[in-house]
């Protein structure tokens, strides 16, 4: 904004009264003081249209009493404002490309901003073809599009669509690193939560770390800048399984927020849900839910009930209280995400089958099995719709049944279910050996309350020798358990 007023004061001539209303409130902007920047820009503006002006000084002074409200955040006024700066252009010839490609830029940052993401791309794609078209490919006004159009793409999921982008961005400002160290910043940090979005966790790491000196340099280290950069960093770590760390990083970044009194914030309601999951993970249940809660009334404040971010630790709180075995808090949670997922995707989406089949085994823990049982099998027909009879989330939904079969001694109608998932799961790599050891274990226990050893034995050997090498506890107990079966298995048999 600043060497784009500097360029406007230098071709725009005159001293006359709207001249030195206009510069005074460029003055009063370049300081802040837009409360003050405001007035004077509207002033300047009336002063035009006594006068019937329609050259590019109404346009000029429209641009940047739109700049103005948005620094204010008033995003309905500056849109209002920046569209009528557009519109005065009747002869596009007369005006200079780089102040019409400015206001469509400032034009997608107030749209950017007020979360329309949608309506973003029409002006932002103007304003880079008049930059690239005026200052060449690879200047740093072209830089300055893209990256908004990474972050458009960032908001809307398309990471595949953001890091092209991205990396254009890194060639500009890379290239001058100490004039443009806030845009380096904020293309590092968002080529970050790119990575960390798409399972890129080391790539995400390495790029925080990087970044976090850039931040603590522009805003202080003890900024809401440096504190979502920890909590970026924090996730990366969580996802590598560093758990001290990941802990350590989440703590700092919630201490830097509280300091500059953000505890109310989306950003702090992210940090409290990010570090749950971190305390989740180390089976730190009671912990967990407590950060899970506190992270849950912040979002509702900000959200109403119909909200991805609701929807997520509504289940994880129903997941900790299963682990805990209180089903009836757990049955709450997952019966509420489960309805908030349906009516934000249709009743025939994939997410919608996952909360159904987390409250069928909500109730199949209760020994609710009627209840459980048509769940289940309506989560496993939107599976088959959505994903197909040979995808591993479909297997998953298999053994819950299955598994619930087991518990009533429905042997019978159990082991089908237990054979089609292990089929399902012995032809897909990518299936956790976790995951192939509950189906074996499961098919299994079957054969031997059906009294069928010989057919038990060799499942129970291929699911101990995924068992046996875990760290986990429980997998160890799991494995000596089986164990003693198949010591017990070869005594009867002698």
């Amino acid at each position: 904004m600043k060497d784009w007023l500097n360029k406007i004061w230098s071709r725009l001539s005159g001293k006359d009264a709207w001249n030195d209303k206009f510069e005074a409130g460029c003055r009063s902007f370049q300081f802040g003081k837009f409360d003050e920047s405001e007035q004077l820009f509207l002033e300047s503006v009336s002063l035009l249209e006594k006068a019937k002006a329609k050259d590019p000084r109404r346009f000029s002074t429209l641009v940047c009493l739109g700049a103005c409200y948005r620094a204010q955040g008033k995003f309905d006024e500056a849109e209002k404002t920046l569209r009528a700066a557009i519109e005065t252009r009747s002869n596009p010839s007369d005006f200079n490309a780089n102040d019409t490609a400015f206001a469509y830029k400032e034009l997608a940052s107030c749209l950017y901003e007020a979360g329309q993401c949608d309506d973003v791309q029409e002006p932002i794609k103007t304003a880079l073809k008049l930059y690239e078209d005026s200052c060449g490919k690879n200047s740093e006004e072209a830089a300055e599009c893209l990256l908004i159009m990474s972050r458009t793409c960032i908001m809307r999921c398309q990471f595949d669509e953001a890091l092209p982008y991205l990396l254009r961005c890194l060639e500009v400002f890379e290239a001058k690193p100490d004039d443009r160290t806030f845009e380096l910043a904020d293309t590092l940090t968002c080529q970050a939560i790119v990575w960390n979005r798409t399972s890129e966790f080391q790539r995400a790491e390495s790029n925080l770390r990087r970044v976090m000196p850039l931040h603590e340099k522009l805003a202080g280290a003890e900024s809401m800048e440096v504190a979502r950069c920890k909590t970026e960093l924090a996730a990366a770590l969580l996802a590598q399984s560093v758990f001290d760390e990941a802990e350590k990083t989440f703590q700092e970044s919630m201490r830097i927020m509280r300091k500059v009194e953000a505890q109310s914030s989306i950003d702090f309601a992210d940090t409290l849900a990010g570090l749950a999951t971190c305390l989740r993970s180390q089976r730190h249940f009671e912990s967990a839910i407590s950060y899970y809660q506190q992270a849950l009334g912040i979002y509702e404040k900000f959200y109403n009930d119909d909200q991805d971010d609701i929807a997520t630790v509504l289940t994880q709180l129903a997941v900790c209280h299963s682990e805990l075995e209180q089903f009836n808090e757990a049955e709450i949670y997952f019966s509420r995400a489960a309805a908030i997922a349906e009516r934000l995707l249709g009743e025939d989406h994939s997410a919608v089958a996952d909360g159904i089949f987390n409250l069928a085994n909500c109730y199949s823990f209760q020994k609710r099995y009627e209840e459980a049982i048509p769940l289940y099998r309506r989560a496993l027909k939107i599976a088959e719709k959505t994903l197909g009879i040979q995808h591993p989330e479909y297997a998953a939904k298999l053994t819950g049944l299955a598994y619930c079969f087991q518990l009533q001694e429905r042997f019978a109608d159990a082991k089908p279910l237990y054979t089609q998932a292990l089929q399902i799961c012995e032809k897909d790599e990518s299936t956790p050996e976790d995951e192939l050891a509950d189906n074996l274990i499961g098919l299994a226990n079957c054969h031997l309350e059906t009294g069928d050893q010989a057919a038990a034995r060799p499942l129970y050997e291929r699911a101990l020798r995924f068992k046996q090498n875990k760290f986990d506890p429980r997998d160890q107990e799991l494995a000596s358990r089986i164990e003693v079966l198949l010591k017990r298995m070869d005594h009867s048999m002698v």
